[in-house]
């Protein structure tokens, strides 16, 4: 059970997941994905980082460790 269940680990970052959509929602007639299409939505609420787990694509933004002053 994730306590957490809106944070993702992947290669040593974690993630906050602002959306998950399906693939199919970015996919052209010929089965690629629209990367443009794609891009502009990841823009538009303001994320970093697509994901794709299960046939859909998670729309995350990094969270960045805290900066401690000494």
């Amino acid at each position: 059970m994730n306590l957490y269940p809106n944070v993702i680990s992947r290669d040593g970052n974690t993630y906050e997941i602002l959306r998950a959509i399906n693939k199919s929602m970015f996919t052209n007639k010929d089965g690629s994905v629209n990367k443009q299409v794609l891009g502009l939505y990841v823009a538009e609420v303001k994320a970093d980082r697509v994901l794709e787990v299960k046939g859909k694509f998670l729309i995350c933004k990094e969270i960045e460790d805290a900066q401690t002053e000494t």
